[in-house]
């Protein structure tokens, strides 16, 4: 038991170091649209407090685990193919995760790059429907990386009547084997954020994230029952725009509930600079 609880964790870890500048990532206003040639640059800068996991049974097992990290994304709009407006966007980030008890890990982490298209564009009633494709390459220092490749489908919703804004995500994340032989669960993730601009520049937000995985972890081949993953975290949000073209968000996100899953904590700030 406690061999596999050991495997488990060190997946774990994992999932979180490579799907941390991008999983449960949403902000107000996230899902719109922008006309063709505009650049944005977003910037974001992290922490995770992840002390427990929690298994099948409810029982929590100490984990300690914590990740910081500072990453880039920026993000292209590039043209139009059939009348729908199309771009292309990156992740490149760096990582550092301390376990108790353990060494700590940082450097480069794996590279996400992947192209977008805006399916539906309403600019006048503010509705926004778009295609995201992430692809995580195993390309990271050694230390961070995944070692294999990753991928986030992701089909996205905007809605911004006057000072409310809906802004809603469904990913699938498709994952390959390891080279250690591991293989971790497709997943399916919805998020969703709410948001009220009590003035012209602060606009205050709730939100929430659900992960399900579709079945259990295997290694080296063989399924280790119990490990079929499911987490809901619940959040606030807080945007400031400090000038027509630059925005600070707040984000704080609780783990509410675990299943087989890591509880505690997800802090970021974030920058978003449009050209």
């Amino acid at each position: 038991m406690k061999k596999q609880l050991m495997c488990i964790t060190g997946m774990l870890i994992s999932i979180i170091i490579c799907t941390t500048a991008w999983a449960d990532v949403l902000d107000p206003l996230d899902n719109s649209s922008a006309p063709v040639g505009t650049k944005v640059l977003v910037s974001y800068f992290g922490y995770q407090h992840l002390p427990e996991y929690e298994n099948e049974n409810g029982t929590t097992v100490d984990i300690g685990t914590d990740v910081t990290y500072a990453a880039i994304r920026p993000v292209y709009f590039a043209g139009k193919v059939f009348g729908k407006t199309w771009g292309v966007n990156a992740v490149i980030q760096v990582l550092s995760t301390a376990v108790d008890g353990g060494d700590t890990a940082d450097g480069l982490g794996d590279l996400v790059v992947g192209p977008f298209i805006f399916l539906y564009e309403n600019f006048e009633d503010q509705v926004f429907l778009s295609f995201w494709e992430f692809a995580y390459t195993p390309t990271g220092a050694d230390e961070v990386s995944n070692d294999s490749w990753w991928f986030q489908h992701q089909l996205a919703f905007g809605w911004y009547p006057g000072p409310w804004s809906f802004d809603a995500c469904l990913n699938y994340w498709q994952k390959d084997e390891d080279a250690a032989g591991d293989d971790v669960s497709d997943a399916v993730e919805v998020e969703a954020a709410v948001a009220y601009a009590v003035t012209k520049k602060l606009r205050v937000g709730v939100q929430a994230a659900w992960w399900k995985d579709f079945d259990d972890i295997e290694s080296g081949g063989v399924s280790l029952p119990g490990t079929q993953g499911e987490n809901l975290k619940l959040g606030l949000n807080l945007g400031y725009m400090l000038q027509e073209n630059l925005m600070v968000n707040l984000r704080y996100m609780h783990d509410v509930e675990s299943k087989a899953f890591t509880k505690g904590s997800w802090t970021y700030l974030r920058l978003s600079y449009v050209f």
